[in-house]
């Protein structure tokens, strides 16, 4: 058995990543840094941004937005997954798949352009097609930089991305948060993104073709079986989306702008941590996975150690928000959100259930398996649709209700595929995460207590602050007491020192 641990180190650290040690070379640490500054950006917008759009505006601007990213979606044809799964494409198939983004990138955007119309009757919101007329302009900016944005994902160069993905933020935000002072409503929202996708993908391209050269003449010999999982991985990224966005789609539909307006802001702030976290264990660990795709002892260490991760940095601050939800809302978002605060509650369940499966659909992919990353978004896709079809006509909370049981739902059924796939045990799952779990129930206490006390007279913000601070001493603490190695973990994450902990 001892040979047997010993022999598993050796594969850990000859592919580049130890399960426990987290150095300043470290992918993840450049990918936190990035989201971190794109957090902050994001969360100061969400802030500002309410206190001068109306519910209304903002919902046109989750329409519109939601529009956006189901195009890019589109656009991007799985390639990315490509380039990040084959480590040796050759770059004439390289040129091919360029050029292949390239046209696919022009078809959206014309799509979009032209359906807009059609789109803002359906929804009967006449601002919502020139919201897209303008935003959709951005689509034909990313496929110039994206295949590069995968390249240095697979070849783990975050730290060039990271100054790019900044860079993009900061002038997003600024952007969105002068529109919104200049009264231009729900044009700051998508102002700002475009902005962030021009300067991003501006950046990409210009460091990309020097470092992956493209040539002259294409290459399509051995294609089809790229084709055929960029299909999948299209799919159900496509199903994928949908069934996250369903909610916005009926909503919007059936409650009308202002009340998605409500949903959309509580959505933000329920799924604020996944949105922001989430995406960088997946930006790691697809590629990390993909190297040793063969050898499920090494895949299960990594699948153990991105989901304590994803759990220890993220649990606290959904449940968090489930308990300081009345004050977070009307401190940082004023008494006109009010209405958003049972359904944010609700919606952290939702967090909860998507950063349980982070690590999962890159675990399937890195196994050549996005048939089955398909069945799953295909079954929760159809699922979230006849369960929002069943009770949207109820209210925003029987929708909430709805989606926090797919979610727990979908968490199961992909739990399970991760079981049968590497072998892992539930008793080895449940001990990985356990520490975050009690971490998490002692916080909760520290800031429930802060929260319901009325002994000490104190302002709305004092409270929620001091319930911040209380809450995070308790589940600091006992992180370093019951799980040091994780605590040093995260330490080296946010310093990028490296004790060589094993």
């Amino acid at each position: 058995m001892q040979l047997s641990t010993t022999n598993l180190k050796d594969r850990l650290r000859d592919s580049d990543f130890e399960v426990s040690s987290i150095s300043a070379v470290s992918p993840i640490r450049w990918t936190f840094l990035s989201a971190i500054i794109s957090a902050l950006a994001v969360a100061v917008q969400l802030a500002v941004v309410s206190r001068f759009l109306s519910a209304s505006q903002l919902g046109i601007a989750a329409l519109a937005m939601m529009i956006l990213g189901f195009a890019t979606v589109i656009s991007d044809f799985g390639i990315n997954k490509v380039l990040i799964k084959e480590q040796h494409l050759t770059p004439g198939l390289r040129t091919f798949l360029y050029a292949l983004e390239l046209i696919l990138g022009f078809a959206v955007w014309l799509l979009v352009w032209t359906s807009a119309p059609s789109l803002a009757d359906y929804y009967a919101a006449p601002e919502l097609a020139s919201l897209l007329s303008w935003g959709s302009v951005s689509l034909l900016i990313v496929p110039i930089g994206h295949q590069f944005y995968c390249l240095l994902s697979r070849d783990l160069r975050f730290k060039q991305l990271v100054v790019f993905e900044i860079v993009g933020s900061i002038v997003g935000l600024v952007i969105a948060v002068l529109a919104a002072i200049l009264d231009q409503g729900a044009y700051a929202i998508v102002w700002g993104w475009a902005g962030n996708s021009w300067v991003k993908y501006s950046l990409l391209a210009l460091v990309g073709w020097r470092q992956y050269p493209l040539t002259q003449v294409w290459e399509v010999e051995g294609l089809s079986p790229h084709l055929k999982f960029s299909f999948y991985a299209t799919v159900e990224s496509i199903l994928t989306y949908i069934s996250t966005n369903i909610d916005y789609l009926l909503i919007g539909y059936y409650l009308g702008a202002r009340q998605l307006g409500y949903y959309a802001l509580a959505y933000q702030v329920a799924t604020f941590a996944p949105q922001k976290i989430g995406p960088i264990l997946t930006r790691v660990a697809f590629p990390m996975f993909a190297r040793q795709q063969t050898d499920d002892a090494v895949l299960r260490a990594r699948y153990l150690s991105f989901l304590q991760l994803s759990i220890v940095l993220t649990l606290p601050l959904l449940v968090g928000a489930l308990i300081t939800a009345p004050l977070l809302v009307q401190v940082v978002f004023g008494v006109g959100w009010e209405q958003s605060i049972p359904i944010l509650q609700l919606l952290t369940i939702v967090g909860i259930g998507k950063m349980v499966i982070v690590p999962v659909v890159p675990l399937l992919l890195a196994k050549g398996r996005a048939d089955l990353a398909f069945a799953s978004g295909l079954l929760v896709a159809l699922g979230t649709l006849v369960g929002f079809l069943l009770v949207v006509e109820m209210g925003l909370q029987a929708v909430a209700v709805a989606f926090a049981i797919v979610a727990c739902c979908h968490a199961a059924c992909m739990l399970g595929l991760v079981r049968w796939m590497i072998h892992l045990k539930w008793p080895t799952y449940l001990l990985s995460i356990r520490t975050a779990v009690v971490a998490t129930a002692w916080m909760s206490l520290a800031a429930y207590l802060v929260v319901a006390q009325t002994i000490i007279p104190v302002t709305q913000t004092g409270r929620l602050l001091a319930a911040i601070v209380v809450g995070g001493i308790a589940y600091g603490v006992h992180i370093m007491v019951a799980d040091r190695p994780m605590a040093l973990k995260i330490r080296n994450l946010l310093t990028g020192r490296s004790d060589g902990v094993v």
